[in-house]
């Protein structure tokens, strides 16, 4: 844990805002971390993507409800994991980040268990995990959370237009899988 971590926390204005702060950092920095070394494999990196991603949630903290719910969990592993795949994609500049290591990140961890339970997601929730990741990820943050493609674009640090692409591909998936046909990894 970063001293920087806390002293963020402490500099927030809002009361409310702080104590949710703190509350996101005592229930979810395990998590964080863990995700991150899952990527980064470096203590050091892990902890700065952390740091970044708590950075990142400090500046949307009016945007996130409740803390202990399937919503703001799945938001921090989507938020820890890009942003550690933006410092892995730093860190190697002239190597490209293959498929293989993407999919090295536990894909249940984006969309947690709670969400699969709740009555009118289920079918839907099955349907976005067996989405390719890039595809999972937009379609979490856009259908389930709500967010509009320049929160997801902001929160996944890539283009617009790549959000609309990627949602726009991911609904074609759900809907031939609705229609019951197949598709492809």
């Amino acid at each position: 844990m970063k001293m920087s971590d806390l002293t963020g926390i402490q500099a927030m204005d809002n009361e409310k805002d702080k104590s949710k702060m703190a509350q996101i950092f005592d229930e979810y920095y395990a998590l964080m971390l863990h995700v991150a070394m899952s990527i980064l494999k470096d203590r050091a990196l892990a902890e700065d993507a952390v740091s970044e991603s708590l950075e990142k949630l400090i500046k949307n903290i009016s945007k996130i409800g409740e803390v202990s719910c399937y919503k703001t969990k799945s938001l921090i592993v989507i938020i820890v994991k890009n942003t550690s795949l933006n410092i892995l994609k730093k860190e190697n500049r002239n190597a490209t980040l293959d498929d293989e290591q993407s999919d090295t990140i536990d894909e249940n961890a984006i969309i947690p268990e709670k969400l699969v339970s709740m009555e009118g997601f289920e079918d839907l929730v099955e349907i976005i995990k067996s989405l390719p990741p890039t595809l999972k990820e937009v379609a979490v943050l856009s259908l389930v959370h709500e967010y509009n493609h320049n929160e997801v674009a902001t929160k996944l640090g890539i283009k617009y237009d790549v959000v609309k692409t990627r949602l726009s591909r991911a609904k074609k998936m759900i809907r031939n899988i609705l229609r019951g046909e197949t598709h492809g990894k």
